[in-house]
This record gives C-alpha cells, sequence and structure tokens, in this order.
C-alpha cells in the first residue's frame, strides 16, 4: 500500500478537529505501512526504554526488542550506562534474548564465544590469533544512542536525531512529582492483539469510561461541562481528569493514607495527568505515584506493553506500604483497555468500515492520529 493512496482519509484526518474524521483501517492492519512506521516513527524517533532506576547497578544488562531490531542496555563498572545493537561482530548472531535481564560481568556470544564487556569493548576472541591483521580494539558492540530525560531512559536508532530534550523542549513543568527521584514497585508485561496506535488512542479518550470501566468511573469520571484543558506539543498530547469526591486515589477504594508528593499544590492532588510522549511512552501522574506504559510494536496486530508503577523512596520504604491497592485496580482497568483495543482490531479489518467522526471528548485522540499523520507524510 502507498501512502499516496491514503492521501484523502489522511487529508480528512488531518482537518480541525470538529471537522475530522479518524485514521482509516488500513493503518491498523497493513504490514506495509507498519513496515514505514518502523523505519519512519520507531527507527528515528526517542523510545523510552524504561526509569533510570532501573538500570541503576553495574553489572545491570536488559535486552530490548524493537520489532526486528534488538538493542542491549548495560550499566558497566564505573556505572556509567551504555546502549549496544544486540548483534556479535564477528558472525552476527544475538548476543542475549530479546526481552533478557540478568547481571553479569561480560556479555558472551552463545556462537563462537566473542565476549564483550559491558562498555562494549571486545574482551576476547578464541582461536583469533592467527587472522591475519586481527586487533579485538577495531570490533566494539555498535553504539545506540542513549540518553536521560526527566528521569527516563531514551534510546535513538538514528544517529542523526536531535538530543532528546529538543524532542521534548515544550514539554510541561513536572518538577513537583520528583521524577528523577522515584523507585519502581511493581512491573506488569501485557501481550495485546492489537495495533499500537489503537492503544495510544484508546489512553486518549474516557469517553468509553463510564460503560467499560466502572470501576474507575466510581473513583474518576469526566464531570458534564468540566473542561480541565488539554496540552499538545510537537511530540506529546496529554490533559488531567479529576478525582471524584471523596477520593484521593485510584483505587478500588479511592482512599489511601499515603503521603503525597510533598510539592504538589493543593489543587493538583485531585487530578491525574495522562500524557502520551509519542511514539511509545504513556505516561500517568498521581498526588502520590506515577504509572508508565512503553508500548513495543511486534508486527501491525500485536504490541507488547510493560507496565510499571513508581513511588517516592521514603513512601516505599514506610512499614507498612503496600501498593497493590493501585497495581491490581489499574491492572484490571488495563486488561478492560487492551480487550478494547483487541475488539476494535478485529473490525476495524472489515471491508465495513469507515473512518467516523471524533466525539467532542477526543481531542487528545486526534492531537494523536494527526501528528501520526504529519510525521509519517514528512518523515
Amino acid at each position: 500500500m502507498s501512502l499516496d493512496s491514503l492521501a484523502q482519509a489522511f487529508s480528512e484526518t488531518a482537518r480541525p478537529f470538529p471537522e475530522a474524521s479518524n485514521l482509516p483501517g488500513q493503518v491498523y492492519c497493513d504490514p506495509e505501512v507498519f513496515a514505514r512506521e518502523a523505519e519512519r516513527l520507531f527507527g528515528k524517533m526517542w523510545l523510552c526504554v524504561g526509569h533510570h532506576s532501573c538500570l541503576s547497578a553495574p553489572g545491570e544488562v536488559r535486552g530490548i526488542a524493537i520489532g526486528a531490531e534488538s538493542v542491549i542496555l548495560t550499566i558497566d563498572q564505573q556505572g556509567q550506562r551504555h546502549a549496544f545493537y544486540n548483534v556479535c561482530r564477528h558472525r552476527g548472531a544475538r548476543l542475549i534474548p530479546a526481552a533478557a535481564e540478568k547481571k553479569c560481568q561480560s556479555i558472551v556470544c552463545p556462537y563462537h564465544s566473542w565476549a564483550y564487556g559491558l562498555d562494549g569493548k571486545l574482551q576476547a576472541a578464541p582461536m583469533m590469533n592467527g587472522t591475519q591483521n586481527f586487533s579485538r580494539a577495531d570490533f566494539p558492540l555498535l553504539r545506540v544512542r542513549l540518553e536521560e530525560y526527566r528521569g527516563f531512559l531514551f534510546i535513538n536508532l538514528d544517529e542523526q536525531a536531535k538530543p532528546v530534550a529538543d524532542e521534548f523542549s515544550d514539554f510541561p513543568d513536572l518538577s513537583a512529582y520528583q521524577l528523577s527521584d522515584l523507585v519502581r514497585v511493581a512491573r506488569h508485561e501485557y501481550d495485546v492483539a492489537a495495533n499500537w496506535k489503537l492503544i495510544c488512542e484508546n489512553y486518549s479518550e474516557c469517553y468509553h469510561c463510564q460503560a467499560m470501566h466502572p470501576q474507575l468511573h466510581r473513583v474518576s469520571s469526566v464531570k458534564p461541562g468540566e473542561n480541565l484543558g488539554m496540552h499538545v506539543g510537537a511530540n506529546y498530547n496529554g490533559g488531567p481528569m479529576s478525582l471524584n469526591e471523596g477520593c484521593n486515589v485510584t483505587s478500588q477504594s479511592g482512599q489511601t493514607n499515603r503521603p503525597p508528593f510533598p510539592n504538589l499544590p493543593a489543587d493538583e492532588r485531585r487530578l491525574i495527568h495522562y500524557f502520551n510522549l509519542h511514539p511509545n511512552l504513556l505516561l500517568a501522574l498521581s498526588a502520590d505515584n506515577v504509572m508508565t506504559h512503553y508500548l513495543w510494536p511486534i508486527d501491525a496486530d500485536n504490541v507488547h506493553v510493560q507496565t510499571e508503577w513508581f513511588y517516592l523512596p521514603e513512601v516505599a520504604a514506610l512499614p507498612d506500604f503496600d501498593p497493590s491497592d493501585v497495581v491490581d485496580f489499574w491492572d484490571l482497568t488495563n486488561r478492560q483497555d487492551w480487550a478494547l483495543c483487541e475488539n476494535v482490531q478485529r473490525g476495524i479489518q472489515s471491508r465495513g468500515q469507515r473512518p467516523g467522526p471524533y466525539q467532542s471528548g477526543e481531542g487528545c485522540v486526534h492531537a494523536f492520529d494527526r501528528w501520526y499523520v504529519d510525521r509519517l507524510r514528512l518523515a
């Protein structure tokens, strides 16, 4: 499928919000469109791989799958973080499983035992002494750009990309949430049989919440006439939702005794800020915790989602600390959302599917779709 064949549909999505139409169904299920996304979006943009605290101790090694690509994250004995292509310099074997997490002193190729330090240098190449002009110094692992932004680690496969801070230079000030200080307290992983864009769009609206999320609707809901504003930047969008009266956390009870972020203004403690940092980080900021989703597309019809929950270390160290009320609540909500997205993935492949209009509360969905159209056409 050529982008030219989608030009008319794209132009309809790019129209002003009240006049615009949803993206055409083909962009969610066509392998050729997915291949272009892999090249132009996931191959050229900054991708969040997690909070810096999740790669903090010397010897830690993580594998990240980016479609057909695979990247190794390491932290060496000097505490320096690195990112490398997950490819041996000898015959191209994959060095570690794509989603591996382990602690080690070196990375050894399972094929011919070439060994690399966590700084990427080739330490050993058995029986290569007889190879003319061979020097270990000439064969380090190939680096991938790795930068930190607001406490999170980002990688980029494009050597020419702008620094990550430039890409998100217009992002709102979130210093009250002390993002760099957080520690992870829980992690869940999900395989969702839906296109990654459906996850982003579903995350960007609550038009479905009253009917599909009764537990969430009890503690946080869209109030008639309420307009808390919307944030739209070059590579992100988002907006807040308020907690219902008598609630101070998103959980089954809606109540917690855990202290809020100390620098968070009182009027912000009743809000949850949801952000979509394109293309793969979904961020939810509550009064006492932060939840993240990292999206790793597998193909046009499947995406792997990693979800993590974070608190301040002093809160996590409290004797009675137990985040299961929040984690279990959002795990239920997440699974409800994934089921909705999977249902749309099935329906959107029908020859009877036609792009529909946006509902008035779907401004962030339109912002994401419009960003997608612009980026895919211009990248």
